[in-house]
């Protein structure tokens, strides 16, 4: 299989290993001139900057993007076109917080409000930099009442384009809107379970991935309240350690990418429990890793597009 991976980042090293291990023919597209502390070197050091002429000697069978930047997103989807594959990822849903938080609105997917004098200021592309607090009267662009955090929980998918498979959970706990623990996998509890879930089949509906791992937020608010965050087309931070499937489990999360169908129940044999050492209010502190053994099974529910 010719492959084409889109970017340089870390959560793409269990996608170039898995295809290196099957001695597929590998190119990978990347922004030569910046750099990241998020960049795998494996895949920095062969990176090419996108032209036309890189397909001159073999057409790719697949291409491989977790990077939801606009620049990105619309690249893959021009991709997907030349060569005839599916996805079409030219939406600013995928891109956009302030797109995020229409649908969801429209769907009466409840969302964080807006009516504070204290709110917290987002730059409307995606990633988890560039937040601000400020009093309303100071804010511009997208921005949500600031929050009291109890926690988080990020969901997992596979999308085949049939169906989205729900494959994992992890928990954020805050104190003083810091991360101090996480832990996964996770089962929700019951009333956070019928919320997430709803809102699952709601936006499965109105979403079309094709033959994707991602993930979706909820956050817990200390006054018992869940919203619905931020939307990722990608697998959250952890997955390039194997945090979420081959670290914890039989299961290899690459091979959904490849033609596999998640199995109905996941068998996890360990938990990854991660100690952030400092408080820090926007991204995460260095952290102490725990691995933990314990089973779980894990109900894979498939949610009809």
């Amino acid at each position: 299989m010719n492959i084409v991976i889109l970017g340089n980042k870390r959560k793409l090293l269990p996608v170039f290993n898995y295809c290196k291990s099957k001695q597929y023919n590998i190119k990978v597209i990347g922004d030569n001139q910046l750099r990241h502390e998020n960049d795998a070197i494996e895949l920095a050091s062969i990176a090419q900057e996108y032209s036309d002429s890189l397909f001159y000697d073999r057409f790719p069978d697949q291409i491989i993007n977790m990077k939801e930047k606009e620049k990105f997103l619309k690249l893959e989807t021009k991709l997907n076109n030349m060569f005839g594959l599916e996805g079409d990822y030219d939406n600013s849903f995928f891109y956009s917080k302030k797109k995020q938080d229409e649908v969801f609105k429209k769907l009466n997917i409840p969302t964080v409000p807006n009516v504070s004098n204290k709110v917290i200021m987002k730059t409307d592309l995606s990633g988890g930099t560039g937040f601000k607090v400020v009093d309303r009267k100071n804010a511009k662009g997208f921005y949500q009442d600031w929050v009291d955090i109890d926690y988080i929980v990020s969901c997992h998918f596979y999308s085949n384009g049939l169906h989205w498979y729900h494959l994992n959970n992890h928990v954020i706990k805050y104190i003083n809107n810091c991360p101090e623990k996480s832990l996964t996998p996770y089962e929700l509890i019951e009333g956070d379970k019928n919320i997430i879930e709803t809102s699952i089949k709601k936006l499965s509906q109105e979403i079309d991935i094709k033959n994707k791992l991602f993930g979706w937020q909820f956050m817990k608010s200390k006054d018992g309240t869940l919203y619905s965050i931020d939307f990722n087309l990608r697998p959250f931070g952890g997955f390039d350690m194997g945090s979420y499937d081959t670290d914890v489990s039989d299961q290899n999360w690459c091979d959904y990418i490849f033609g596999k169908t998640p199995p109905e129940i996941i068998s996890y044999t360990d938990t990854i429990e991660c100690f952030y050492l400092k408080q820090k209010q926007f991204g995460y502190s260095t952290l102490n890793r725990i691995k933990r053994k314990k089973q779980l099974d894990f109900k894979v529910n498939a949610y009809n597009v």
